[in-house]
């Protein structure tokens, strides 16, 4: 097998062949250093540059990133530590608590004279309604849900004869 010298694979046009051979062997050395300043250059400004840019982004974004997960677990822990004290508040209330509960959410709704019974016994509130909407039924037991934690543990629901009206019996607790 030959080898063919580097110029003549090439398809080098024949003004730089010219050139070349016309240059000492100290001219040829700098044309070399100067091609190789100039791929060095072009290799640190395109290559060497932005990676180096770019790893110095990733740190600050993980610098950042550490700071706001640090700020949520934080977050976290107190949303955690006021549920555990809103839960102790609702379970150390009375059970005539309840019983106001229910009466301050029918009152602000204008659905007190829909109340047929209320009792409370054994931490169990018993409320009927002979005739109400669903739509209020649903929002007054969201509203009990969420401001007093009164869940509704047993309901029998029948409907009436006027449409979207119900009957209710329901059993709430905490």
């Amino acid at each position: 097998m030959t080898t063919i010298p580097l110029l003549e694979r090439m398809s080098v046009p024949s003004a730089f062949v010219r050139a070349w051979d016309r240059w000492s062997a100290r001219e040829r050395g700098l044309a070399i250093a100067a091609i190789a300043v100039v791929l060095l250059a072009a290799a640190w400004a395109w290559v060497w540059q932005p990676m180096k840019d770019d790893t110095e982004r990733a740190r600050r974004d993980l610098l950042r990133d550490r700071a706001v997960l640090a700020a949520a677990r934080t977050q976290v822990e107190e949303i955690a530590g006021l549920q555990r004290v809103a839960q102790t508040q609702i379970g150390s209330q009375m059970a005539g608590d309840s019983r106001l509960a229910i009466e301050r959410v029918l009152g602000e709704r204008a659905l007190k004279p829909l109340l047929t019974s209320l009792e409370v016994k054994d931490s169990r509130t018993y409320v009927t309604f002979a005739a109400i909407g669903f739509d209020a039924l649903v929002s007054v037991l969201d509203a009990l849900s969420k401001a007093d934690g009164l869940r509704p543990v047993e309901a029998t629901l029948t409907s009436r004869i006027e449409p979207g009206s119900v009957r209710a019996e329901i059993t709430l607790a905490r």
